[in-house]
């Protein structure tokens, strides 16, 4: 016979209840294991319910209960995986941004499921909840501007920075430095793309003299006035495919684009010929690229002549001469290409079409008035008519 246990305030220990129910299982009796422990007839056959073992196939025995405990187990992992899909932050957040978004899903979820998923005390976020002091007018502008540089950033697909997401705000009249934008961006956790590109240079090829007639002069007064044009790589499974633009000087704009897996004069006379239907063959128009084997083949050149298109070439070793075109590439491999693979052509092709209408309708440039491609051109187009307009009216 075994020593009475005194029940603890969450009543008897586990190992007293399994030892029970063991001695019943060998043949006691309830009603003398009743008369030994102080404990009612149905409490237990609970116990007996409880810690009866079974013994699976793997030869391991489970409990009722030990099933009980999974099952429970289970139900929570499950609330707070719901919490994680819902909830725009993770446990490794400073606990004001934890307790900002688990407030947007109290209604949602379970408190106390809301409280293990973030790691954080159910007195904790109660006492956030109903003793929180008034939000100041610097929170309450936070909570207003959160929204409007979340919906600019995943616009611009993650590229936009602090400086570019200022700009778009400041065409909806909304004046925020961007040191502050950066704050919020850094508390929000969107961290724009990047990449560290590596740079090859190859000097040992012998060059002819070609005539630069640009000579880095980047600012033109109208469209289809200078042209400037470059080759870069993306790489597809294990082969590298070229890609080919032609950009307008005077607004930035991405012209044309051709990609093939052959870098050669076909594909830069491809390019070319895109853009120069595309704007009804403009009469006066310097055509600008460095000095590849692409654009001096005389099969191009002899197309440009036949045109009415005057040819221009960086001088060896400057790629400043063609800054335009090289801008444009460092930027869409940085925002773009450099972090994602690509399994077909159809993939990279759509996915260079996506990034030049996002590069000419969206993206603004510092250096034009913060302005898109396309809203330069449409200003000049506009200015002309009205131009026109009055000169009808003189």
């Amino acid at each position: 016979m075994i020593e009475k246990t005194h029940k603890s305030r969450r009543g008897f220990p586990e190992e007293f209840c399994k030892e029970i129910v063991s001695r019943y299982r060998a043949g006691e009796s309830i009603p003398a294991l009743c008369a030994e422990i102080p404990v009612s007839r149905s409490t237990l056959y609970r116990w007996i319910s409880l810690y009866t073992e079974f013994r699976r196939n793997s030869g391991k025995t489970v409990t009722l209960r030990d099933i009980n405990h999974l099952i429970e187990e289970n139900r929570m992992l499950t609330e707070e995986n719901k919490v994680f899909r819902h909830c725009r932050c993770h446990p490794s957040d400073p606990l004001k941004i934890k307790m900002e978004e688990m407030k947007k899903w109290k209604d949602t979820f379970a408190i106390h499921a809301l409280c293990r998923a973030m790691n954080v005390s159910r007195g904790t976020f109660y006492n956030f909840l109903f003793r929180s002091k008034p939000k100041t007018v610097y929170e309450k502008t936070d909570e207003t501007l959160r929204p409007l540089i979340r919906a600019i950033f995943e616009e611009s697909k993650e590229r936009f920075g602090a400086n570019k997401i200022r700009i778009k705000l400041a065409k909806q009249d909304i004046r925020v430095s961007a040191e502050h934008i950066r704050r919020l961006m850094n508390e929000m956790g969107l961290i724009p793309k990047q990449a560290r590109l590596r740079c090859f240079n190859s000097t040992n090829r012998k060059y002819m003299y070609r005539r630069n007639r640009v000579m880095q002069n980047f600012v033109q007064t109208a469209p289809n006035l200078l042209w400037v044009s470059d080759i870069t790589y993306a790489r597809i499974n294990r082969d590298f495919y070229a890609i080919c633009v032609v950009i307008d000087i005077f607004s930035r704009k991405v012209l044309s684009y051709k990609i093939s897996d052959k870098n050669d004069t076909a594909l830069a006379l491809a390019a070319f010929q895109i853009a120069f239907i595309a704007r009804n063959r403009p009469p006066g128009l310097t055509f600008h690229s460095d000095q590849g084997l692409q654009y001096s083949a005389y099969k191009f050149r002899k197309y440009l002549r036949d045109c009415g298109v005057t040819q221009s070439f960086s001088n060896p070793g400057t790629p400043y001469d063609n800054a335009v075109a090289e801008s444009f590439f460092s930027i869409m491999k940085r925002e773009e290409l450099s972090h994602n693979y690509y399994h077909s052509l159809e993939e990279l092709d759509e996915t260079v079409a996506g990034y030049v209408d996002f590069f000419n309708g969206m993206r603004p440039h510092l250096k034009m008035g913060n302005m898109t491609p396309d809203e330069i051109e449409q200003r000049y187009y506009e200015r002309a008519e009205e131009s026109d307009h009055i000169g009808k009216l003189d």
